[in-house]
């Protein structure tokens, strides 16, 4: 994990996380780039009380920050706000008891929610033919089983995350380029008898 990274290792941080419009907020503020209240509530299709209430919220746990060198438009009065960090990874917190257990799994559920909702609508602007043939050829879904030690799963996943800062095209990313989501879940599984 990168300086541009935070990770979500205390109950309160976890629980300031764990709303879906937040995390939507936050989201929007990554991959959209940085806006004010009013531009989010149109991206968001929420209203702009809601998205200026839950920046402030975001803000006070250090996920989003004011953008000053946007400027204040033609009245002086938008307040532009921009994400602290590129991404966010966590901790297990259900080792901290109740509170832990509870933080983790509404964070968990909202961020579920989330993705659910980026999946929808991706599948939705491809059927109705608003990606080319090679982007729906490209993407992919599915799941996969492999047996492996602690471990060898940390090992994995770290050389997982390497194959996907060699493959990220960054800065010079072609005209054709475009944002990809990929969602990592790697955890152990009982076998049931």
């Amino acid at each position: 994990m990168g300086k541009d990274s935070v990770r979500l290792s205390d109950v309160r941080s976890m629980r300031a996380m764990a709303h879906p419009l937040r995390m939507r907020i936050l989201g929007s503020l990554r991959l959209d780039g940085p806006a004010t209240a009013s531009m989010l509530a149109r991206r968001l299709s929420t209203d702009s009380g809601q998205t200026s209430f839950h920046l402030r919220q975001l803000a006070r746990y250090g996920f989003v920050e004011d953008a000053p060198e946007l400027g204040k438009g033609p009245r002086g009065r938008e307040r532009w706000w921009k994400a602290a960090h590129v991404s966010t990874t966590w901790d297990d917190l259900s080792a901290l008891g109740q509170g832990g257990a509870s933080a983790l799994s509404d964070f968990e559920l909202a961020a579920q929610e989330v993705w659910a909702g980026m999946l929808s609508d991706y599948l939705g602007q491809a059927s109705r033919g608003e990606w080319s043939q090679e982007w729906t050829d490209a993407t992919h879904s599915g799941d996969h089983l492999l047996r492996a030690t602690p471990d060898g799963l940390k090992t994995f996943v770290l050389a997982l995350y390497a194959l996907i800062d060699e493959h990220s095209l960054g800065a010079e990313a072609p005209d054709d380029a475009e944002q990809v989501i990929l969602l990592i879940h790697a955890f152990p599984r009982r076998h049931l008898t």
